[in-house]
């Protein structure tokens, strides 16, 4: 019996110790962090909604602050979800002339979105991602050489369709002298990729909380990147759609009141966030790893941000001491419980 309440005493202090572990303290603000959110916009091209996109640019210039338009320069005339041969269309002249005047005043950030934005598999959504390298070398050419004659300027960002990519995509960005690569966290890189990696973090609906989480993070320059298209709203789709263009306009205001908040495009903070290199892309790829393997249950503001914000800084010490404390609590429980289990059994064959 005394070996019993031992072994008892050992199991709830060592549970003690681990769950206060896993329950330390959230990290504190860091005084005079900036958070950085970068607006990303997809599929602008000769079919998008131009009215909302005039809206949107408006809502930008007033603030005086930069958005990253990424700009289909030859979109498919039918389904994108179709690989079937398709008819393209390029950029109207109005749109190209709103490309133009809004890059020309500094509001817009033009970035490269695909080809045509027409996938090449059914099976999976994708235009570059198993294309052969070439060409990926022929369209990206083609679509960086048609927009910078409207813009009369070059730019470097890149855009895949979906988030989706491959090695190849890489290389041939470099070889075209693209600088920029803003996709997904799920993507692939080298650590001796020359590319800057800004990947997408947050959607519109979940910004306000990514804003509030990246405060609390360690990180000392906090990126967010949101991506939105126009089905986003629910005046374009009211199915799909999240938010208002005025609830959007809200949102606008909100951050620009916000003293620790600043407004960039992908070139802008390109140039001034620190260390956005293939090391930092697959770093955020092993924070988000870690993070998984704890339960919902377990994860904090500090795991929680993982999933919107870009990092700059290696695994969170707090998350990698969670992750320890909860799966070092299961074994230290199940190791007990098959040592009490012993004891009762050897006491048995005692007996007998």
């Amino acid at each position: 019996m005394r070996t019993l309440i031992f072994y008892r005493r050992v199991l709830s202090t060592l549970i003690f110790v681990c769950i206060a572990s896993i329950t330390a303290s959230a990290t504190q603000p860091i005084d005079n962090k900036r958070v950085n959110i970068v607006f990303r916009y997809d599929d602008y091209s000769a079919t998008s909604p131009t009215d909302m996109e005039l809206r949107i640019i408006d809502s930008f210039g007033k603030h005086e602050a930069s958005i990253t338009f990424g700009v289909i320069p030859f979109r498919c005339v039918r389904d994108a979800h179709d690989p079937s041969p398709q008819d393209i269309v390029p950029l109207t002249s109005i749109k190209a002339n709103i490309l133009k005047n809004g890059f020309k005043d500094g509001i817009l950030d033009i970035a490269l979105h695909g080809y045509s934005h027409q996938t090449i598999s059914a099976k999976q959504m994708t235009q570059f991602s198993g294309l052969a390298y070439n060409a990926q070398v022929e369209r990206l050419a083609k679509g960086k050489n048609f927009l910078e004659g409207i813009i009369n300027a070059p730019f470097t960002t890149f855009v895949p369709p979906w988030n989706k990519y491959d090695l190849n995509t890489l290389r041939a960005l470099e070889e075209l002298g693209f600088s920029t690569l803003s996709a997904g966290m799920d993507g692939v890189a080298t650590e001796n990729s020359n590319l800057i990696f800004l990947p997408a973090t947050c959607h519109l609906s979940r910004l306000r909380d990514a804003v509030k989480a990246a405060r609390t993070s360690s990180d000392t320059q906090p990126v967010i990147v949101v991506l939105f298209h126009a089905y986003d709203f629910k005046e374009i789709d009211e199915k799909r759609g999240s938010i208002t263009y005025q609830e959007f306009s809200d949102l606008l205001n909100w951050l620009k009141s916000q003293d620790d908040v600043c407004l960039l495009s992908i070139s802008q903070a390109a140039k001034v966030i620190n260390n956005l290199s293939a090391s930092r892309f697959l770093l955020n790829k092993r924070n988000r790893a870690l993070s998984r393997l704890l339960p919902s249950s377990l994860r904090d503001e500090e795991s929680i941000t993982i999933y919107q914000e870009y990092r700059g800084y290696p695994v969170s010490p707090k998350i990698f001491l969670k992750v320890g404390g909860f799966y070092l609590l299961i074994v230290i429980s199940v190791t007990v419980l098959f040592l009490i289990m012993g004891i009762f059994c050897f006491r048995d064959l005692c007996v007998l």
